[in-house]
């Protein structure tokens, strides 16, 4: 696999996550192909993952990720909102940036660069792109509406835990996840109480698959960088 594929992983994640505003997604629902977001999100997303490879020789990949990252999500408009579609989106998605970066780029990045861009890419996808996976992942089980993630205070909560666990994981602190997930029972413990028992399958089911995400990032992390 290219090096180049981390930083244009990394670029699509910031891109697709969190420089895509709710609102964009809900005007691609709604307005399809007419939609002027769609573009806008299709230009950011062809030239973000570019532009980390800092391989200016590399331009023509902007005009071939836009036209596919075009279609790809004006289709996805057109389908469920669910955990399904989601992946398969972003499995699309990735195949192309993997594909561009394995048989197209020629050469790679340096091992200084390749380490930092394991590391930026792991950080990364456990924030927005994990909050978003969780919330698909839990909407079926939990019957909750379909609604665009926010970055409000519970989701900052959730981002934060997942940074704070790969931290420990990447320190070898695996101990110090158990006090994580301790304190956190602890702080929503009378919240839950008070709203029943769809609450806490909610909260439970949240938190171990937040948990389990971050875990399986860091320990991915951490056999790429074989430490």
């Amino acid at each position: 696999m290219s090096t180049f594929f981390l930083p244009m992983l990394a670029g699509h994640l910031i891109a697709d996550f969190w420089l895509q505003p709710a609102s964009w997604i809900e005007s691609k629902r709604q307005n399809g192909w007419k939609s002027k977001y769609l573009f806008f999100h299709a230009a950011i997303a062809s030239v973000l993952p570019v532009l980390f490879t800092l391989q200016f020789a590399l331009w023509w990949f902007v005009p071939v990720i836009f036209v596919i990252h075009y279609i790809i999500d004006l289709l996805k408009s057109k389908t469920s909102d669910n955990v399904w579609a989601f992946l398969v989106d972003q499995a699309l998605h990735i195949v192309l940036l993997w594909a561009l970066a394995t048989f197209v780029a020629s050469h790679g990045l340096s091992e200084s660069f390749t380490d930092f861009w394991i590391y930026a890419t792991g950080f990364v996808l456990v924030t927005a792109p994990a909050s978003i996976l969780i919330s698909k992942f839990l909407q079926p089980i939990t019957q909750t509406p379909g609604k665009p993630v926010k970055n409000d205070a519970s989701a900052w909560i959730g981002i934060i835990e997942r940074i704070l666990i790969l931290i420990f994981i990447l320190a070898g602190e695996f101990q110090a996840i158990g006090f994580l997930v301790a304190a956190k029972s602890v702080f929503r413990f009378g919240e839950i109480q008070k709203e029943g028992n769809k609450k806490a399958e909610y909260f439970l089911l949240g938190t171990l698959a937040s948990f389990a995400l971050a875990i399986v990032v860091g320990l991915g992390i951490k056999i790429f960088l074989k430490i």
